[in-house]
């Protein structure tokens, strides 16, 4: 018996198998994909407030990217609201303990927390500003910091030239070398100054700016002074001039408000306060029209409440009298006539007060 034949079209071939398999992997995929578009997405309010209470606002800000605030059901605003104000707040907070870090001295720390709060929220400005205006000051500090580390050690090589020079006196090798390490310690130090006082001067900080010139200067004295060393020094004297004119200006309107509230009051304590205020302040405030002004109002006090101290004392007011000429007695600390006014008066109340005795 032979085997029964087949037609050759009946038995599958490798291709055929490849198509269906592939056909089922494309139908099962459809049908799973179908079945994930079926499932609801998760509520955004909830998103939301997960997000939120982990502080995750990267995440929660992708969430809200995806919501149409006008479609948005009122919860819904409220809650972008809160996001917006969250994250506000979160800025703030961690700038100013940056802020407070960096303050004290801790650099490391205060760049470090504004890194970790970029992994929380690494969108806005707020927070890279911030680290780029804090690392901007830690580089004003560290070369502050530099700068008067060399200029200390650019004044002792300074002071210790006429001992280098005696190294040349020296037949040993190693005197030579020594002076010659010297030599180039000071050549590079006075390099390093002049570009950390050029950066100071640009920065505006004259005075660093003139310290660090000035000792690199001194360093190499046959060299020509930095151009900017003048610049410094006399930014610096003009800076020094506003001073003192902001300085006499703002003591010049003390003095007259307190002279003008003598004028407006009358009483002895404001004249008194008006005229030891501005001899205080007389050379610094440039003060010498108000001290004149001031000397002439006591004399004229003085003289007047003198008079009426008389006026008492003749009526044999006694008591009123001599009141009167106690409280004017620091007009003219030392005045001999009003001091024997007062002693005339003493003894006159004495008798008064001993004949009054039984």
């Amino acid at each position: 018996m032979f085997p029964e034949a087949r037609h050759p079209e009946s038995r599958p071939v490798p291709m055929q198998r490849f198509a269906l398999l592939l056909a089922l992997s494309l139908f099962a995929q459809l049908v799973l994909g179908g079945c994930a578009l079926l499932r609801p997405a998760q509520d955004p309010i909830v998103a939301l407030d997960q997000s939120i209470e982990a502080q995750d606002y990267n995440s929660a800000w992708r969430t809200a990217a995806r919501i149409d605030r006008e479609q948005a059901s009122p919860e819904l605003r409220q809650r972008l609201d809160t996001l917006d104000q969250d994250i506000i707040r979160f800025e703030r907070t961690r700038i100013t303990r940056a802020r407070q870090l960096a303050n004290a001295g801790q650099w490391r720390e205060a760049l470090d927390s504004l890194d970790q709060a970029r992994k929380h929220w690494a969108h806005g400005y707020a927070i890279p500003d911030a680290r780029a205006d804090i690392d901007q000051r830690q580089l004003r500090e560290l070369l502050a910091t530099r700068s008067r580390l060399l200029i200390s050690e650019a004044e002792w090589l300074r002071q210790q030239q006429d001992a280098a020079s005696d190294l040349e006196r020296f037949a040993d090798p190693s005197a030579a070398s020594l002076h010659q390490r010297l030599a180039r310690r000071r050549a590079e130090l006075a390099e390093e100054l002049s570009m950390l006082g050029e950066w100071h001067f640009t920065a505006g900080d004259a005075a660093l700016a003139r310290d660090s010139l000035r000792a690199a200067h001194r360093l190499m004295p046959d060299a020509p002074a930095h151009p900017q060393l003048a610049q410094a020094e006399q930014a610096l004297a003009s800076s020094t001039r506003e001073a003192q004119q902001r300085r006499s200006a703002t003591l010049q309107r003390e003095a007259r408000a307190r002279l003008t509230r003598y004028e407006r009051s009358g009483a002895m304590e404001d004249l008194l306060a008006a005229r030891d205020y501005i001899h205080q302040h007389r050379q610094r405030g440039n003060l010498q029209q108000e001290a004149s002004q001031v000397d002439a109002l006591c004399k004229e006090r003085f003289e007047l409440d003198l008079a009426r101290g008389d006026a008492l004392y003749a009526s044999g007011d006694y008591q009123g009298a001599y009141r009167h000429w106690s409280a004017i007695a620091p007009l003219m600390p030392g005045d001999r006539e009003l001091e024997k006014k007062l002693e005339r008066t003493r003894r006159v109340l004495t008798s008064l007060e001993q004949l009054r005795q039984p």
